[in-house]
């Protein structure tokens, strides 16, 4: 549609400083969840307004909610003022965006969420006319430290994702063979960026090796969060305890 094949992704992660959701990512937990805010570029300019996005996952079912918000409204948003008119002018025609607005707002101040990773990196998509195959290549990939002293580290690898509705076709296995592709079961663009920047001793890449089963107490902090989402989101009633053994890709 005229507009440049290639551009820039810019996201914040939000985190404790004792780093609640990324341990509950580790321990694959069956509810577990992440905020993140997201902007896009071209060029090195960016767009005027970040996405905001909280993506949940119960039970192996992913979904997400999100909302856009002015650039120039994030420290207000991070410090927790009053939002609700901008974001209702911002996303008039968008369903739900003031719900997932104030869940949102509410999670950060229930768990008092500071942003704690930058990433930015080019991303460069693919698409079927049908639309059942999309593929993203992720290069250049910086994760940036938000807490103490000012840190960055490469991730020294190409990502590339396939989002494939039915069967893989066959030219997709015939690609994947060519270039000699290392299949990630698990791969998280958060949890790399927390290891390598937070956690140097472990290695960059080395967070299968210190993955801890669910346990079956759960963090305050975690019960509290449910207990927002439960019914905005339809969750069950019970907690869903426990460790899954699902693949898990997520930037």
């Amino acid at each position: 549609n005229g507009e440049p094949a290639l551009i820039q992704i810019e996201t914040i992660y939000l985190d404790t400083t004792d780093f609640l959701l990324f341990n509950e990512y580790l321990g694959r937990r069956n509810f577990r969840y992440k905020i993140r805010l997201r902007r896009y570029g071209h060029a090195g300019v960016f767009e005027p307004n970040y996405l905001i996005e909280m993506k949940i996952k119960s039970l192996s079912i992913s979904s997400k909610k999100r909302f856009m918000l002015p650039a120039q409204y994030l420290d207000a948003f991070l410090k927790g003022e009053d939002l609700r008119q901008v974001v209702k002018e911002t996303n008039q025609g968008l369903v739900g965006a003031q719900k997932t607005y104030k869940l949102i707002d509410k999670l950060i101040k229930v768990n008092h969420f500071v942003p704690i990773l930058k990433t930015s990196y080019d991303r460069v998509s693919f698409q079927k006319k049908s639309k059942r195959v999309r593929l993203t290549v992720d290069h250049n990939i910086v994760h940036h430290k938000l807490l103490g002293k000012p840190q960055t580290e490469t991730l020294d690898a190409t990502i590339l994702e396939s989002k494939i509705m039915g069967a893989t076709p066959k030219w997709h296995k015939k690609l994947v063979n060519y270039l000699s592709l290392l299949r990630q079961r698990r791969f998280s663009k958060f949890v790399t960026g927390i290891n390598s920047l937070y956690f140097p001793e472990r290695g960059k890449y080395n967070f299968y090796d210190i993955e801890q089963p669910g346990s079956e107490e759960i963090p305050p902090r975690i019960l509290d969060s449910y207990e927002v989402l439960k019914t905005a989101l339809k969750l069950d009633d019970a907690f869903p305890i426990g460790s899954g053994a699902d693949d898990d890709s997520d930037d």
